[in-house]
Order: C-alpha cells, then structure tokens, then sequence
C-alpha cells in the first residue's frame, strides 16, 4: 500500500479548514475574524451553520487517514509512534464540533483534547532524533511555539478579551496546520528518499 496518499491529507486538512473559516464568514453575514471564534460560524441558528459542520466532519474523516498514513510511516521509517497518538486529539475535538454546535452546553466539553496536540507536537521534536529527522524537529518546535500563543488571551485586558479573540485562537490553529503540513511534507520526502535508496 503506497502511504504516501494518506500522508498528503496532512497537507489538504488545513488548507480545507482555513478556506472554511473565510466561506463561512461571508456566509455567516455578520463575523469578524478578529473578534469572534471559530465555533461561532457554526452557531445554532447562523446561516453558516450547516455549510460549517459539513467541512468540520470533512477534515474529522480526513484526520483519520492521516492518522493512519503516520502510523504507517512510522513503522516504515522505524521511528516512535508516541508523538502520533497527538494527532488523535484533532479528530475528537473537530468530530465534536461537528455534532455540538455552539450553543449547546456540550460544545466546549472537547476543549481540553487540543492538548494532546501540543504533546504530539512537542515528543515528536524530542523522540524523532537524528539528521534525516531535523528538520520535523525543528518545524514541531515551531509549531509548539505557535500553539502555546493562545495563553494570550488568559491576560487580563479587556483590549485583548473583547477584540483579539478570535485572532489569538487562529495562532493556536495555525500551529496545528503547521505541524501537519511539516509532517505530511516531511514523511513524504523520507519516503521517497528511503525508496531511492532501495532502488540503487
């Protein structure tokens, strides 16, 4: 089975979700990417509601085979699969989103799960050692770097609270796009490298 397929979902995941926030806002009517939260355009009773649940279980269903493309790779690359297990968080929390919209009492229940997000990010710049892994190393850092932005709006000002909210939590999304980006791309390079080296 070629993983490389399921590797490219890592790439298509954020490009389909920042695309989602900027559909849906026009859709929404009445949203400002500043100041208001992403779970916003998927509000009960919003006009961007359904159209934002639908690109929500897209990129739950797409995480999936991601997930699995990394596992894969990690077997295939004898690397460790800790930092993986991460990426499970990212299917829990959009999965549900997509079926607690904002507004139900439930909805905000997933928030702790994006944590594991910042495990994965961060084991895999510990664990994966070695000159053909410095690179994901480096790019996991950064995105640890970019995902620990959101403690921002834990600061008490009013500027930051009642303006910058949506901003600040668009970091914390950020992150997570480019560690799967780095991922996806990265895995994909080793695994061409590895069959290269099979061939000669």
């Amino acid at each position: 089975m070629d993983t490389k397929p399921l590797l490219y979902t890592g790439i298509i995941i954020p490009i389909i979700f920042w695309l989602s926030t900027i559909i849906c806002g026009f859709v929404h009517g009445n949203y400002n990417h500043f100041s208001n939260t992403i779970s916003e355009l998927g509000a009960i009773g919003t006009k961007s509601e359904a159209l934002m649940e639908t690109f929500t279980l897209l990129n739950t269903v797409l995480s999936v085979f991601f997930m699995a493309g990394l596992f894969i790779a990690c077997s295939q690359l004898q690397l460790n699969i800790l930092p993986v297990f991460g990426v499970i968080g990212f299917p829990i929390m959009f999965g549900w989103a997509a079926i607690f919209h904002a507004g139900n009492p439930l909805h905000s229940a997933s928030g702790p799960v994006f944590l594991t997000l910042y495990i994965g990010a961060l084991l895999s710049a510990i664990l994966w050692r070695g000159e053909e892994f410095r690179q994901i190393s480096k790019l996991s850092l950064l995105s640890l770097s970019i995902m620990l932005l959101i403690f921002i709006r834990f600061i008490p000002s009013a500027t930051i609270q009642n303006n910058y909210t949506g901003l600040i939590q668009r970091l914390a999304h950020l992150g997570w796009s480019v560690w799967f980006v780095s991922l996806g791309s990265c895995f994909i390079k080793l695994l061409n490298t590895k069959e290269q080296r099979q061939l000669k």
